[in-house]
C-alpha cells in the first residue's frame, strides 16, 4: 500500500517534469505567425531594439577610432552615416517580419526556397555563434582590465555557457530581460557617461586631432558600426512588433541612434580622457569615471549588457537550427550551441588578439547576413509589382503563408545568384578571404554596402526579367515559385478569377 502513493508521486513528477518541457519548446513561434494578441507597442519594442543596440562593443568601435589616430569629427561623421545606412536597412529588414509575422528561416523557405534557405540558416548559425563567442571573449578581457584575470580560456567558456539561461525560456524571457533590466541600467548610464565625459573634454582640443599615426579612416569605422549594429534576423524580432502607422522608425531610430552614434562617441571620449595605451587601463578609468569606481557596479554593468546582446546572438542561431530541426527539440539545440559557443570563445581567446576578431566578426556579420535578408524583403514588397508574380498568401489573409520543408521550391535562382554574388563583392572588398593577403585588411569603401547594392540591383533585374517571360517553368525555377497549379490556385482565390483564368496571372 505504501508504493502505490509513492509510485502516484513520480508519475505526476514526471509528468510535471514533461509538462514543463513541453512548454519550453513551445515558448517561442517558429513554425507559425505571431498573432496580433502577442505582440508588442512601440514602446517595448523600443527597449528591446535600444538594448540590442546600445552595447559596450559600440563603446570598443569609439575606443578603437580613437586608438587609430581618428579625429572626434571624423568619428562624428563615421557614426551619422553609420545611422543612416542602419535605419535604411533596418526599415526593410524589420518591417518584413511585422508584416508578415514569420521568422527569418520560415520566410526563407517560401522565398529562396529548400537550398535558399539551408543557406540562410547556415550563415545565421555561424555569424551568431561568431558574436556569440567574441562576446564571451569580450567579456572576459573587460574582467581581466579591472580585476587582473589569468586563465581567460576557462572565464570564456563559463561566460558563454551561463549565458543560454535566458533563451532557455524563448524570446518572452529575452525580450523581457532586456526591456526590463538592461534598457533602464544602460539609458541611465549611457546618458550619464556621454554628458560627464563631453563637458570634462570640452575646450578648443577636443575635436583635434590624436597624436597617433593615423591608420582607420570614417569608411573603415561606418563598416565596424554596420558590423555590430547588424543582426541579419530582424525579421525574428520585429515579428513581435505590433503593426503601427510609422513602420517602426522610432524603436529603430532610437536603438541605432544611440547605439551608433552615443555610445561610440562615449568610447572615443574615454580613450581621449583616459589617454591609456592599453584596453585594462582604459577600463579601470573608465570604471572611476563613470561608475563612481566602484568596480562592483561596474562589473553588474558589464556584465547585464553583454549577457543582453548574447541573448539575441544566441536566439539568432538557435531559430537558424531549428530551422533544420523542423522546430522540435529546441532545448537540447540551446544547449549544443552554448557549448559550440564556448569552443568559440576559447579558440578566440586563443588564435588572435581582440581588434583582430572583431575586425573579422563585425565584417563578416555586415556582409553575409543581410544579403539574404534584404532579398526576402525586396521580395515580399516588390515581387507582385516588379514580376507580376505572386506567392500564396496564408488562409486567414496574412501577406504570405508559411510555407514548410516539404511545401517549399526546390530554389530561387535569382535570389542564390543575387545573395552569392553579393558575399563575393562583400569578401573581396572587405578583406574576408582567409588565406589572402588582405584577410582582414583591406577595406575598399563600405564593403557591406557594396554587397548589399549588388544582390538587390540582380535581384530585381532578375524579377523585371520575369515579367517578361512567357514560360510559367522558367518563372518558377528563376523565383523559386511553387507549382503552376498551387499558384493559379492562389492568384485565383486573390483576385477572385476562376482557376484556369488565374494561369495567366503570374506572367
Amino acid at each position: 500500500m505504501s508504493g502505490a502513493p509513492a509510485q502516484a508521486g513520480t508519475e505526476k513528477a514526471g509528468h510535471g517534469s514533461r509538462d514543463l518541457l513541453s512548454k519550453l519548446e513551445s515558448s517561442d513561434l517558429l513554425e507559425e505567425i505571431v498573432p496580433a494578441s502577442r505582440r508588442d507597442g512601440p514602446l517595448k519594442m523600443t527597449l528591446l531594439w535600444v538594448t540590442f543596440q546600445a552595447t559596450v562593443s559600440n563603446m570598443y568601435t569609439g575606443y578603437l577610432a580613437r586608438s587609430a589616430g581618428m579625429s572626434l569629427g571624423d568619428m562624428l561623421w563615421a557614426c551619422l552615416i553609420g545611422v543612416v545606412v542602419m535605419i535604411g536597412y533596418g526599415m526593410l529588414a524589420a518591417n518584413v517580419g511585422t508584416i508578415t509575422g514569420q521568422p527569418h528561416s520560415v520566410l526563407a523557405r517560401g522565398v529562396l526556397g529548400k537550398s535558399g534557405s539551408a543557406l540562410a540558416s547556415l550563415l545565421l548559425a555561424v555569424t551568431g555563434m561568431g558574436w556569440y563567442g567574441f562576446q564571451a571573449v569580450f567579456l572576459a578581457q573587460l574582467f581581466s582590465g579591472l580585476f587582473g584575470l589569468t586563465h581567460l580560456q576557462l572565464f570564456c567558456a563559463i561566460f558563454a555557457l551561463v549565458m543560454i539561461a535566458n533563451n532557455l525560456l524563448g524570446f518572452r524571457s529575452v525580450s523581457g530581460y532586456a526591456r526590463l533590466v538592461a534598457a533602464p541600467v544602460l539609458l541611465v548610464w549611457g546618458t550619464y557617461t556621454i554628458i560627464k565625459a563631453l563637458t570634462s573634454a570640452a575646450g578648443p582640443h577636443l575635436f583635434a586631432v590624436p597624436h597617433v599615426t593615423a591608420s582607420q579612416g570614417i569608411l573603415l569605422t561606418v563598416g565596424l558600426l554596420v558590423g555590430v549594429a547588424m543582426f541579419g534576423n530582424e525579421p525574428d524580432i520585429f515579428r513581435y512588433a505590433r503593426r503601427d502607422r510609422g513602420h517602426n522608425i522610432v524603436s529603430l531610430g532610437f536603438g541605432y541612434g544611440l547605439g551608433l552614434l552615443v555610445f561610440p562617441v562615449a568610447g572615443y571620449l574615454m580613450a581621449e580622457l583616459s589617454s591609456a595605451s592599453n584596453l585594462g587601463a582604459t577600463i579601470q578609468f573608465f570604471t572611476k569615471f563613470s561608475l563612481f569606481g566602484l568596480t562592483a557596479l561596474a562589473v553588474v554593468v558589464f556584465t547585464i549588457n553583454i549577457f543582453a546582446l548574447n541573448d539575441a546572438n544566441l536566439y539568432e542561431a538557435v531559430n537558424a537550427v531549428q530551422n533544420f530541426l523542423r522546430g522540435r527539440r529546441r532545448i537540447e539545440t540551446i544547449i549544443a550551441l552554448g557549448v559550440i559557443g564556448a569552443v568559440v570563445a576559447v579558440f578566440m581567446q586563443q588564435s588572435s588578439s581582440l581588434q583582430n576578431n572583431f575586425f573579422i566578426v563585425a565584417n563578416m556579420c555586415a556582409v553575409f547576413l543581410p544579403c539574404t535578408t534584404l532579398v526576402l524583403a525586396i521580395d515580399v514588397f516588390l515581387l507582385e509589382r516588379v514580376s507580376g508574380c505572386r506567392r500564396p498568401t496564408g488562409q486567414d489573409g496574412t501577406p504570405r503563408a508559411v510555407t514548410s520543408w516539404a511545401e517549399a521550391s526546390p530554389g530561387n535562382a535569382a535570389a542564390m545568384v543575387a545573395i552569392l554574388a553579393g558575399l563575393v563583392v562583400g569578401a573581396i572588398t572587405g578583406g574576408l578571404i582567409p588565406g589572402t593577403s588582405g584577410f582582414g585588411k583591406t577595406n575598399v569603401g563600405i564593403p557591406a554596402v557594396q554587397a548589399w547594392a549588388t544582390t538587390i540591383g540582380i535581384y530585381l533585374a532578375a524579377m523585371l526579367l520575369a515579367r517578361f517571360m512567357s514560360s510559367d517553368r522558367a518563372k518558377q525555377v528563376l523565383l523559386g515559385l511553387p507549382a503552376a497549379q498551387t499558384t493559379a490556385q492562389t492568384t485565383a482565390q486573390t483576385t477572385g478569377q476562376p482557376a484556369g483564368a488565374a494561369e495567366t496571372a503570374i506572367a
